[in-house]
């Protein structure tokens, strides 16, 4: 089985959930309190798929604006960027155009989707909104809960298509071979596997 490699991004304003949708994925866990990310971190993940042996490397991203700059960095190279909002808070729906805007200075033949978390919640950002911003840029979307596990997996499974697609064999393996080196370990003094912790409310 042939293996490749794929860098994806979660990107969106602080407290939306990133944290939890990337722990939910890769170790089927949910917490109500999570430590908000400080910088950059990531995990990895080995899936099969279409007869692949997939390692993703899910980067999930601070949101706050002091660590913009860091963030940046990661849009480089990346596979796939999904762009994630919190359905009972509406300026971070808003805030995903300057989200798209900004992934699309610094990357380029990216798959991507949008993500309405907390749908385990009263939403406050109606449906209406939501089907015409995705109609006039083109993205997937999702309504998913970090915490009962809706439409996690499938958020990911509907990424991969998206960037394996109908790609030939030989195209798949030279742009995604799995001996690509992914890891930037340090950009100035912040070390990407490493995080500093501070707790906050966020699912």
């Amino acid at each position: 089985m042939s293996e490749i490699s794929l860098k994806i991004l979660l990107i969106g304003d602080s407290s939306v959930g990133k944290t939890s949708l990337l722990i939910k994925y890769t170790e089927e866990k949910f917490t109500e309190t999570q430590i908000a990310t400080i910088g950059v971190e990531y995990k990895n993940k080995t899936i099969e798929y279409k007869g692949y042996k997939i390692k993703l490397q899910i980067w999930d991203t601070s949101g706050q604006e002091r660590f913009r700059s860091l963030t940046q960095n990661f849009y480089r190279n990346a596979d796939g960027i999904i762009f994630v909002f919190d359905l009972t808070k509406p300026d971070s729906f808003d805030n995903i155009r300057s989200w798209l805007i900004e992934s699309e200075n610094y990357a380029d033949n990216f798959g991507k989707i949008l993500i309405g978390n907390k749908c385990d919640l009263p939403a406050l950002v109606t449906q209406e909104r939501i089907d015409s911003f995705i109609s006039k840029k083109n993205l997937a979307y999702f309504n998913t809960s970090a915490k009962d596990g809706t439409n996690v997996v499938e958020m990911f499974q509907n990424i991969i298509e998206q960037i394996i697609g109908d790609k030939s064999e030989e195209e798949i393996l030279r742009n995604y071979a799995s001996e690509r080196s992914r890891i930037v370990t340090k950009i100035g003094d912040v070390s990407t596997n490493k995080i500093i912790n501070e707790k906050k409310k966020c699912c």
